[in-house]
């Protein structure tokens, strides 16, 4: 009997194990992906990889250079068919150096009354250096915050773009940084 009762007992730790291990108990929080419901997603795409929240979709995007747009499908405008929380990534020649190109950009992007800077400076995104813009944008009697990391690599500059509505940005944080932490350039 006892040594069933060992076996029983390796069977149960087995099974918990194993359940562990597969995700298969989850939480009924609602950050898929990060602490969530569904496991992630990855894209490979057009020279990069990403890991993105399980409850987000692959995205359209309308940005000029747009090479992966990811976004959350509980922020969907019936109007427009976008989503006002997503990660926009894009993939430009290099015109200049990364620090001027970054500068003219938002030096013009700032004279502009609908948009003002949170913050800018340096950051860095797992192993690559970058430079980083926060600002908010007003647009449609709504205020949206952005968050913009700027990689440079052979030539080119890898701009991703963060976006959520001011009042939800917050809340978004650990979804951008989830993104942004299993970013890799391929």
């Amino acid at each position: 009997m006892g040594e069933l009762m060992k076996k029983y007992i390796l069977g149960i730790i087995l099974v918990i194990a194993v359940i562990f291990v597969s995700g298969c108990i989850t939480s009924s929080s609602d950050n898929s992906g990060v602490n969530g419901t569904e496991p992630p997603k990855t894209l490979a795409k057009n020279g990069v990889l990403i890991k993105y929240p399980g409850s987000w979709v692959v995205a359209q995007s309308d940005v000029n250079n747009s090479i992966i747009a990811v976004a959350d499908p509980k922020f969907k405008d019936s109007v427009t068919g976008f989503s006002s929380v997503n990660v926009n990534i894009q993939k430009k020649e290099l015109p200049s150096s990364l620090d001027t190109y970054f500068n003219q950009t938002y030096s013009k992007l700032f004279s502009n009354s609908s948009y003002t800077p949170v913050a800018i400076g340096n950051t860095s995104i797992g192993s690559y250096n970058a430079l980083e813009a926060v600002y908010t944008q007003e647009a449609n009697e709504s205020i949206k915050q952005h968050r913009a990391i700027w990689i440079e690599n052979n030539g080119e500059v890898f701009v991703i773009l963060c976006t959520a509505p001011q009042e939800d940005f917050q809340n978004q944080i650990k979804n951008f940084d989830f993104i942004l932490n299993n970013f890799k350039i391929t």
